[in-house]
């Protein structure tokens, strides 16, 4: 049982690596197959969705909209990014990903669109 622990946690590690790599870049929804892609692959966990729900609080709070945040994250450079919001950026882009991945699962149409939008700009 711990070898298929051990490789779901490095299969996680490689997406999300890759996923950083990806995001580093601006406009990363000129690559919207390579995201869609380890969307599809990886694998959330509870502690994820804890993560992810505190962080819409966070954001609520500040009175920031999580989906400006998150088309920020793929549509910003890195430097842009931390210029334009006091937030820690692979934190941001990680949590992006996690919504990537929830709204993949629960709304597909809409992740659709979400994940295509850059590219009909």
């Amino acid at each position: 049982m711990d070898n298929v622990i051990d490789f779901i946690s490095i299969k996680n590690k490689k997406i999300n690596d890759e996923i950083l790599k990806i995001f580093s870049r601006s406009n990363s929804l000129d690559e919207a197959e390579r995201i869609d892609k380890l969307v599809k692959e990886s694998t959330l966990s509870v502690t994820d969705h804890h993560k992810f729900l505190a962080f819409v609080s966070f954001l609520e709070e500040k009175k920031l909209n999580p989906e400006g945040i998150f088309l920020s994250v793929l549509e910003l450079s890195t430097h842009q990014f931390k210029m334009k919001y006091d937030l820690k950026w692979s934190s941001i882009a990680h949590m992006c990903f996690i919504f990537m991945k929830i709204l993949n699962d629960s709304d597909p149409d809409k992740y659709d669109k979400f994940i295509k939008l850059k590219k009909r700009q």
